[in-house]
């Protein structure tokens, strides 16, 4: 078997790589069977690259050596590991441009986005470095003359199987707590988007973690990714992606009983009340379905908006749509990219054309003029007159899709929001704090955000209610995650006899 030096060269003019390899204790390698598949630059459809195409047996051998040595980082000091921690996001810092430019090329963030989130990820790296060696245990007063403690131990080995709408940054908040809490990790990124995982598993080595403590296997989610999921020796599953996988992922699970963390799917709503700031609620509209194409678990592709501002709404929002510069991800000016795959644009394409059954296309509906060719590229668009148990009301659709409600009373509203089999985010906008803050406690949903937009922050919980997830990633919710709990108790009486009574009882 060959072995490089590092994970892959990335020639960015000609947007292409190549010499792309998996991590597997320490080393840089292929496939054990020498399989490999293509990753695909969303913007042009063409090939970036070979990957590696793992299977069951090199899935054994990452979890073989995250196995190996999981008692050594266990042990090793959490100031130790926290400075590691510290390396790696210094690290990150100082090849944001190259990550950067990996993630756009291969996910379809157009670059100007990919690099701020490449900016962003040393706060989990430091966040996680903080509470390494701060979060513990607990003492526990009981009766009679004891001591009884708490400790918070890791789980062992994780495995991290990652989507590929923010691959970097799903995997960073998955593993940052775990590696600082003592586990090491196998990380699966989705077939799609593994490129910026591989060069971060680079960032790893050089950071001096030792060999088998991080290891990334690349490959389809049917082979590597369902094999790491029924791994008999993997303690603790975090899988974020679709609803119905994240099933998959927990049957899996259930056989070796498995801790698990889900981040699922979303139909989040932006609810606009009579009192809002409209060109503020219509740019919180626009963020929460065109981010990132519509491809992110938070999106709000259900707009519910007061009866009285309906039409004054609709009006700013079809002009904020004409200025939205849709394109490939690398020109200057582009703020919405391409789906990620071909297979995503004929998803949402389908979506589209079962809109206009349901309801009434008010805007977009088709390919953005000028876009380049080759590329999956959609508008944003906006479907009206839309029932709430309509298909694009209630399906996820992972793109730019929204419907528009109308309501009138708190109520209704709060009725339609929650009939839903999902349950991850809502936006609220209006000037009534007092209404806006006792509709959110009505929500049934993990996170609401009040006149503001989604933006994730390592010190913040994230997750979901009913079908959208258990489980919180980040702030330090997350901590349970990845830990499990051991009681110890100590007799401190002169014999075992001395304070004993047995409750009345003895044998």
């Amino acid at each position: 078997m060959s072995v490089t030096t590092h994970a892959l060269t990335l020639d960015a003019d000609a947007r292409t790589a190549d010499q792309v390899a998996m991590f597997v204790d320490g080393q840089f390698v292929p496939a054990a069977a020498g399989a490999t598949f293509p990753t695909v630059d969303p913007n042009t459809g063409r090939t970036i690259a070979e990957v590696p195409r793992a299977d069951g047996t090199d899935v054994d051998r990452a979890v073989a050596a995250a196995k190996r040595v999981a008692v050594e980082w266990q042990f090793t000091d959490a100031i130790a590991r926290a400075a590691l921690l510290r390396n790696l996001a210094a690290l990150v810092t100082e090849h944001a441009d190259e990550l950067a430019r990996l993630e756009a090329l291969d996910s379809g963030h157009y670059l100007a986005k990919a690099s701020e989130l490449m900016g962003a990820i040393p706060l989990w790296l430091d966040y996680w470095a903080s509470l390494a060696d701060k979060v513990g245990g607990r003492t526990i007063e009981v009766p009679g003359n004891k001591l009884s403690f708490t400790l918070l131990e890791p789980l062992g080995v994780t495995a991290h199987i990652v989507p590929w709408n923010y691959p970097l940054l799903i995997m960073v908040r998955s593993c940052a707590p775990a590696l600082a809490l003592g586990n090491t990790c196998v990380v699966k990124p989705a077939e799609d988007t593994s490129l910026s995982a591989l060069k971060f598993a680079e960032l790893v080595k050089e950071a001096g973690f030792p060999d088998g403590v991080f290891n990334v296997v690349t490959g389809f989610g049917t082979e590597a990714g369902a094999s790491l999921a029924a791994h008999p020796d993997v303690a603790g599953i975090t899988f974020t992606g679709s609803t119905e996988t994240g099933k998959t992922v927990a049957k899996l699970a259930a056989d070796h009983v498995a801790q698990v963390n889900l981040e699922l799917g979303g139909k989040s709503p932006t609810i606009v009340f009579p009192d809002a700031d409209l060109d503020d609620a219509v740019e919180a509209a626009v963020q929460g379905f065109c981010s990132h194409t519509g491809q992110v678990c938070v999106a709000g592709t259900r707009l519910f908006v007061h009866a009285d501002v309906r039409e004054q709404f609709l009006q700013k929002l079809t002009a904020r749509l004409e200025q939205t510069q849709v394109g490939d991800g690398f020109a200057d000016g582009t703020q919405m990219g391409p789906l990620v795959s071909q297979k995503q644009y004929d998803r949402v394409r389908d979506y589209i054309e079962i809109g206009k059954t349901e309801g009434t296309l008010h805007y977009g509906g088709g390919r953005p003029a000028g876009a380049p060719e080759g590329g999956y590229f959609v508008e944003p668009t906006v479907f009206v007159d839309v029932a709430h148990d309509a298909r694009i009301a209630r399906e996820e659709i992972f793109g730019p899709v929204a419907s528009v409600h109308s309501w009138s009373t708190e109520d209704e509203l709060v009725e339609a929001v929650n009939d839903s089999i999902y349950g991850l985010f809502a936006v609220l906008l209006g000037s009534d704090i007092k209404k806006l803050l006792s509709t959110a406690r009505r929500l049934q949903v993990g996170g609401v955000m009040i006149n503001d937009w989604f933006g994730e922050l390592p010190m913040t919980p994230h997750g979901g209610h009913k079908q959208s997830g258990t489980g919180r990633e980040e702030g330090i919710e997350a901590v349970h995650g990845y830990t499990q709990v051991k009681h110890v108790s100590v007799n401190l009486d002169p014999s075992l006899r001395a304070g004993s009574d047995w409750a009345g009882a003895p044998l």
